[in-house]
């Protein structure tokens, strides 16, 4: 590779990494706000969670800003949660091997954007086992225009007919599976707000996408409810004497699987079935 090229894909790949931290950074601000009931917007700065004092800019560099206050906060001493720096890492990580894989693209731009919205929803989600319907239906909207206009990249640009046997597969079928569960058991197992999540993922990666998506977040999220069980069991809480009935948000999880489809979608289907890569 020429030294001119090495150097402009290096310096691609560190600003895409830069900008996916500063994304995670507006992540959890968003997902704490939002869980909150506030407004990601207002105020239009950042603010210690403890004692509300207002962050410097030195404090509100990605990532570095945490490392430099020892995870606490230099005006009350209180400790910054672990899950500003871990969000920031995970989307720079994400930003540095979706620009790999996408390059200098509209599609990375979008890959971007769906893994972001992901982010905050996972977090409202941890907080309160929710998934609210103004970030999951716009979101499904822009996935579908996104796949509509979009000319096909890797695991992008679907094509509007593909979004919406996606959408169908996805948000439909969580649903009869909510549905399901629901009439054999008498409870809810799955909140329809995890189905509308579907709903977008089916539109945005298709079809194919679905059960793959399905599966890695069960996967997933299977060593994450037993741990949550077990706790439960020793502390003596809701779920000790009926494992079943522990409460386990699936968003979270259902959104690792769709970003590592978005990524690898294509090679998971080459390595398990022999198709081409696209």
């Amino acid at each position: 590779m020429p030294e001119s090229l090495f150097l402009s894909t290096a310096l691609f790949l560190g600003f895409a990494a830069l900008a996916g931290l500063v994304l995670g950074s507006f992540a959890t601000c968003a997902g704490h706000r939002l869980a909150k009931g506030g407004s990601v917007l207002s105020p239009a700065f950042s603010y210690c969670p403890a004692c509300g004092h207002t962050l410097t800019l030195r404090e509100n560099i990605p990532l570095l800003g945490y490392l430099f206050q020892w995870g606490k906060c230099r005006f009350c001493g209180g400790r910054i949660p672990a899950r500003y720096p871990l969000t920031e890492l995970l989307s720079g990580g994400f930003a540095l091997a979706a620009a790999y894989v996408f390059g200098p693209t509209p599609h990375l731009l979008a890959a971007l954007v769906f893994a972001t919205l992901c982010l905050v929803l996972s977090l409202i989600d941890l907080e309160t086992y929710l998934l609210p319907d103004v970030l999951t239906l716009p979101g499904a909207v822009a996935a579908f225009l996104c796949s509509a206009l979009l000319p096909p990249h890797w695991t992008l640009g679907i094509g509007w007919e593909m979004a919406l046997y996606g959408a169908l597969a996805g948000g439909g079928g969580l649903w009869l599976i909510s549905e399901l569960y629901r009439r054999v058991r008498g409870v809810d197992g799955l909140g329809l707000g995890d189905a509308k999540l579907m709903l977008l993922f089916g539109a945005l990666l298709g079809p194919a996408a679905v059960p793959v998506i399905l599966f890695a977040g069960a996967c997933l999220a299977l060593p994450a409810g037993l741990l949550a069980m077990r706790r439960n069991a020793a502390e003596g809480g809701e779920g000790s004497e009926g494992g079943l009935h522990t409460r386990l948000p699936f968003g979270p999880f259902l959104c690792a699987g769709a970003l590592g489809f978005l990524l690898a979608g294509p090679l998971l289907f080459h390595a398990w079935l022999g198709l081409p890569l696209p």
